[in-house]
């Protein structure tokens, strides 16, 4: 799964959560046996998450494009103590509504913005439609889970990590429980946190200190943590398991908390590559999973599957590469490049380049710009 965004929609509003009901002159306001529920669940799983995690402030960061998908729902950023230390937990908060799975999308979705007495408003306009497809309800919680991540730091990209999960579920039915359940985790590569970096996720159910769940009125409602894992994390949890990767964490101290450029708690050995020195060897080495197949210069600018232009590379090459493609793929829509030249640059008769080099210009401008891979 990838979702990239150019900017963050999420915007903090102070946020009345009571159900308004219908009201008679002089008496409390009248609610439905849907808005009655829809309270209970509100107030009980605000209730819990302040005796586990602690006070929830008064703003509730509203995603903007999602506000008639997801009415009642927002993102809090809680503080709170993880392991005795100050710290951070930055959480869905509506997943569970017994009003979801939504049964709406927005579409042709655009940013506005409105001006009045110096403060400048910014949201989204849009068509509301019916789903297509809408995702049948079960006798969990709405979505039947709320998703967390903890952190030591405040920082704007765990909010990139939840707008990104919360769309995934909401716009595209990601079900990101069901595989967490059937596949004991979920590995996730290359999601955008802005200013072109990009994090691996491992989404797992909580463990202690967390609660594990929590009773609504509507059901046991799952609480699944999202953690930052480094690329040689990734990789070992392809062929040992994700749950086994978070005993890793959890042995090493790390747990599931999140953390950027963490050093990695397994070691991946990799072959040699200065002895790799033909196209047999490293097809040898592709059979094992050890390296992989790299169009040298890109196909989604124009690069062709033949000989000439093609490399073998490990694969977390691959993975970089995907990310710095996000990049000059904006460098081009914004106008800044136009021309891309690619240079593979190898140590000794090695047959895999140490590095690749992608320069991109502009044929009017003159402006360059490079990004380069450190392979090995």
């Amino acid at each position: 799964m990838r979702e990239k965004h150019n900017e963050p929609i999420w915007q903090a509003v102070w946020w009345k959560k009571k159900v308004q009901g219908t009201s008679v002159k002089g008496s409390e306001p009248v609610l439905s046996v849907e808005e009655s529920l829809w309270q209970q669940v509100d107030d009980a799983r605000s209730r819990l998450f302040e005796q586990h995690f602690g006070p929830l402030p008064n703003d509730i960061l509203k995603m903007m494009d999602l506000s008639g998908v997801w009415p009642g729902g927002g993102l809090y950023v809680i503080p709170t103590k993880i392991a005795g230390e100050p710290g951070f937990i930055y959480t869905t908060f509506g997943l569970s509504n017994p009003d979801m799975p939504t049964k709406v999308e927005m579409v042709d979705a655009q940013p506005t913005s409105n001006d009045s007495n110096g403060l400048r408003a910014v949201g989204f306009a849009g068509t509301l439609r019916q789903k297509a497809k809408v995702r049948p309800g079960t006798d969990r919680p709405g979505y039947g889970y709320e998703l967390i991540i903890l952190t030591k730091e405040k920082a704007d990209w765990p909010l990139w990590l939840l707008q990104w999960a919360t769309k995934a579920e909401l716009g595209k039915d990601a079900d990101l429980l069901g595989i967490v359940e059937q596949h004991q985790g979920l590995t996730v590569e290359q999601i955008g946190i802005g200013e072109g970096k990009f994090v691996n996720l491992l989404i797992s159910k909580a463990h202690a200190p967390l609660p594990d769940y929590l009773d609504l009125p509507n059901g046991r409602m799952e609480l699944l943590v999202a953690t930052v894992i480094t690329e040689d994390e990734m990789r070992w949890s392809m062929t040992n398991g994700r749950n086994n990767l978070l005993g890793e964490l959890t042995k090493a101290g790390v747990g599931q908390i999140s953390a950027l450029d963490r050093s990695s708690v397994v070691c991946i050995e990799e072959p040699d590559f200065a002895q790799v020195e033909s196209l047999e060897q490293a097809k040898a080495l592709e059979a094992k999973g050890q390296l992989a197949k790299l169009l040298m210069f890109p196909a989604e600018f124009g690069g062709e599957d033949m000989a000439i232009n093609v490399l073998y590379v490990p694969l977390r090459t691959v993975r970089q590469r995907t990310a710095h493609l996000q990049t000059l793929g904006a460098w081009v829509n914004e106008g800044a490049v136009n021309n891309l030249n690619v240079r593979p640059e190898y140590k000794g008769t090695s047959f895999v380049p140490s590095r690749i080099h992608m320069n991109a210009s502009h044929s009017d401008s003159g402006e360059q710009r490079t990004l380069t891979l450190d392979v090995w």
